[in-house]
């Protein structure tokens, strides 16, 4: 039978951009495989990471669970420790170095990381309404999820209807404007917003029409020092290969829009690029979306929808190749973090001429071995290797 047991220490390294749920759910499962944690939050995100502070190490012993902030130093010298596990979720360029550092001391990690996932919409798809739901799979965190979709292949005839829609989805989410709304957030910094302002830029300057979607009433100008750091959903549309919106995880309100003639087309665009960590399909066509799925390689996949596998709690989650490794949640999370350790008991000690028939000399009578392999190869038609020792 299966013996799950507790692996021992796990340390936790959180991301900005959900800091506490993807921080506490990777703690949930940890406690409930029966280890202790030791957790590293983002130091992008501090006044949250100085509140799990507080909280966690007045809440537990530093045996059970305990915070450590900090900035980079603190998080290369978090990783260089000898956990039993690791669970990292950010990008894959540190992703990559938290591996290696693990690596030194044969430390399992799981790796959450992301990549640049795609949108398929079928030709059967209500454009409408797959644009609404693509829409807020992307305004969602302004964009800065890990699951957001980065890339949308349409139809090329309906496209321009897409477009349209995908800015009327915008417009209904926010009446009074996207710079204006509560209800849409900043990008996190001022590095982040540069990049992506360089995004858009580059894509602008290599010829590709952008739409930038204000929402109801938005009039695009500058807002007070506050709200610097907002950037509306924007299109790029047409984008070519080697441009930073189409080689790099966008990670922000910024969308490629892509036409295509054949579905064959959009899946070998697909597969020719890092494993993403979800793919989207939109459409009725049970074939279509069979063939989506059958030839394509990602961490999660939602139909209809964007991101909300995620909110599955039942089902597993985590990446593939460049997008991670690994999955959490649920029973998933909680075999990841247990030692699944095999035992098998054998038959009562005054039982032992039960196991006589397997010990050596080979050639008794009695020696079960050579029947058995006689029988396992082929009825005695066995490669003459040197003896049972090698053999076996």
């Amino acid at each position: 039978y299966i013996e799950y047991t507790p692996k021992g220490v796990v340390g936790i390294v959180g991301p900005w951009n959900y800091p506490v749920m993807l921080v506490i759910g990777p703690l949930a499962s940890a406690f409930a495989a029966g280890n202790s944690v030791m957790i590293k939050p983002s130091e992008y995100a501090p006044a949250t990471a100085a509140i799990l502070g507080k909280l966690v190490n007045a809440a537990y012993d530093e045996t059970v669970a305990h915070v450590c902030n900090g900035g980079a130093s603190v998080a290369a010298a978090f990783c260089a420790l000898p956990f039993d596990h690791i669970v990292f979720t950010g990008s894959t360029t540190v992703g990559k170095l938290v591996a290696k550092a693990a690596a030194e001391n044969l430390t399992p990690v799981t790796l959450e990381l992301g990549g640049k996932c795609p949108v398929i919409i079928g030709a059967d798809a209500n454009i409408a309404n797959a644009a609404a739901r693509v829409a807020h799979g992307k305004v969602l965190n302004a964009g800065q999820t890990c699951l957001a979709p980065d890339y949308v292949f349409v139809p090329r005839a309906k496209r321009d209807a897409f477009i349209a829609a995908f800015e009327e989805a915008v417009s209904s989410m926010y009446p009074d404007g996207v710079l204006d709304s509560a209800d849409y957030t900043s990008v996190i910094d001022g590095r982040h917003y540069a990049r992506l302002r360089s995004m858009i830029d580059g894509a602008a300057a290599a010829g590709c029409p952008t739409v930038e979607c204000l929402g109801g009433g938005g009039d695009g100008k500058p807002r007070p020092a506050a709200d610097a750091c907002r950037i509306p959903p924007t299109l790029v549309l047409d984008a070519p290969d080697g441009i930073d919106a189409s080689e790099e995880e966008i990670f922000g309100p910024v969308m490629c829009i892509r036409a295509y003639d054949a579905v064959d087309d959009a899946l070998a665009y697909v597969n020719a690029r890092p494993r993403p960590l979800a793919l989207y399909y939109f459409g009725t066509d049970a074939a279509e979306e069979a063939k989506v799925l059958a030839r394509t390689t990602s961490g999660g996949v939602t139909i209809n929808d964007c991101i909300m596998h995620c909110a599955q709690e039942d089902l597993p989650f985590g990446g593939v190749g460049a997008s991670g490794y690994g999955r959490m949640r649920g029973w998933d999370g909680f075999r990841e973090l247990s030692n699944a350790r095999g035992v098998h008991r054998q038959v009562a000690l005054h039982r032992q001429y039960l196991l006589d028939g397997i010990y050596p000399p080979y050639n008794r009578q009695t020696n079960v071995i050579a029947p058995y392999l006689k029988l396992k190869f082929n009825n005695g038609i066995m490669p003459k290797v040197g003896g049972f020792c090698t053999i076996l």
